[in-house]
């Protein structure tokens, strides 16, 4: 893989570009509520413009969360853009601007409408045929923004790995009350503000999902320890048009072969589904 001549980084519409024999992976970063986000984009070999999905990592995680899906899905011919939220990447190092004490669920839901807003004037991208995908956490603000009026006409579905419809629940369970929230707290190791639980705690989470009309596909291991499967059960009798797949010992994370062997239902999702 090969590194060509680099333009300026937070250009939205230039970026760092590598390409293999079938696909192009180039740096895309933008701006999201003053702050600079990088993303990488993995294009396809193509004559004109493709569908493409748009991937939300999950808490702690960075763009390269679940890379061997992200792999599959653009060798099949469908571009793939993901980024690291501001301040959410407390496990796995971020090349975004942003402290994990200032990061929430709507920080970013911010962060993914603007990266909505930039992938929609890509040279690669088909803009009616956007996908949004997104893991754990990130399936949970992937959920979220999909379900506003102005967002559903840019998508054309939504795919969700073991997301973590949990962590409203979870945030009652850690504080008796909103006023019983510290300004900082460690979370799984990492410190989050207290916005991070403000943010979610008056949030009807399967209200608010069930407002998004388009076709979802959830995929959710049946040995998840950290978010139960039945949060996904539930989502998806609450979502109108939703398809869960169980997988057998599937963790919260997926392994290689895992990833391996879900990205044919994700394709055939994104291909039954395009325009």
């Amino acid at each position: 893989m090969s590194r060509n001549n680099s333009n300026d980084r937070n250009n939205e519409n230039s970026g760092v570009a590598r390409q293999t024999s079938s696909v192009t992976e180039r740096d895309i970063s933008f701006t999201s509520d003053g702050k600079n986000i990088y993303g990488r984009a993995l294009i396809p070999q193509s004559d004109g413009r493709i569908p493409t999905v748009i991937f939300s990592h999950g808490f702690g995680g960075n763009y390269e969360q679940e890379s061997t899906l992200q792999e599959a899905i653009a060798t099949a011919g469908i571009a793939v853009y993901a980024f690291d939220f501001a301040g959410g990447s407390g496990y796995s190092p971020s090349q975004s601007e942003g402290e994990t004490t200032d990061m929430s669920v709507l920080t970013e839901s911010r962060n993914l409408r603007d990266a909505l807003s930039m992938i929609r004037n890509q040279d690669f991208v088909d803009t009616n045929n956007i996908f949004l995908m997104g893991a754990s956490q990130g399936g949970v603000v992937t959920s979220l923004t999909a379900s506003n009026d102005d967002i559903q006409s840019l998508i054309r579905g939504v795919v969700l790995l073991y997301p973590a419809f949990s962590l409203i629940n979870d945030a009652h369970e850690r504080f008796s009350s909103e006023n019983a929230i510290p300004n900082t707290y460690n979370l799984m190791g990492i410190e989050v503000g207290k916005r991070y639980f403000t943010d979610v705690w008056n949030i009807d989470i399967f209200s608010e999902i069930s407002k998004y009309r388009g076709p979802v596909a959830i995929f959710h291991g049946t040995a998840d320890n950290l978010v139960p499967l039945s949060y996904s059960q539930r989502a998806e009798q609450a979502f109108p048009h939703a398809t869960l797949t169980q997988v057998p010992d599937g963790g919260h994370g997926f392994s290689t072969s895992i990833q391996t062997s879900i990205a044919p239902q994700i394709i055939s999702f994104i291909t039954t589904n395009r325009k």
